[in-house]
């Protein structure tokens, strides 16, 4: 089985500066644009996973295709406002038409009821790896691609003094079987 191969890496301040430089890129950078806006209704379930996508999140719970965007609407919707600050993008070419995609991001969240015009309640790194490769679906997706599986690495525990203990980003259950 062959190694995959470097294809791209980009600095926060190269993304910042240029923009997004490739397909993979372009759909992932459409991919954040969405996760902020305050109404994630607008976007399909499955845009932006395939199918058969896993996300796979930090705390063991694996969310599978049609049940991924209903639960980001649920954890993101829990923000009064997001916004990320890319600090690296790799992008790994694999031979089966795929890539992986890893980016470590700083994400800023504004708790309920936070002055969304002021600085973050809480800032916190993060570390995303995706499975990005052509979509499974008729419908029209970014770039023509969409997340075949996703891991998502970020320390929710700073979260613990903004959020009530039954917020959906701290359940160890898959929220979507409930």
């Amino acid at each position: 089985m062959p190694l995959p191969r470097l294809k791209s890496f980009l600095s926060g301040a190269d993304w910042a500066k240029n923009g997004p430089q490739t397909p993979a890129q372009r759909f992932y950078a459409a991919y954040a644009m969405a996760i902020k806006e305050s109404d994630l209704t607008t976007h399909g379930n499955h845009q932006f996973y395939s199918k058969n996508a896993v996300f796979h999140n930090q705390n063991g719970v694996n969310y599978c295709g049609p049940e991924i965007w209903p639960w980001i609407i649920k954890l993101f919707g829990q923000f009064a406002r997001l916004e990320h600050d890319f600090i690296s993008i790799w992008e790994l070419e694999n031979d089966d038409d795929t890539v992986h995609l890893i980016a470590q991001i700083t994400r800023h969240i504004w708790a309920p009821g936070s002055d969304i015009n002021a600085s973050p309640t809480v800032s916190i790194p993060l570390s995303m790896t995706c499975e990005i490769g052509p979509s499974t679906t008729p419908e029209k997706t970014p770039e023509g691609l969409q997340f075949h599986n996703v891991w998502l690495y970020w320390d929710t525990y700073l979260l613990q003094p903004y959020f009530p203990k039954d917020a959906i980003v701290f359940s160890p259950v898959n929220v979507q079987k409930e």
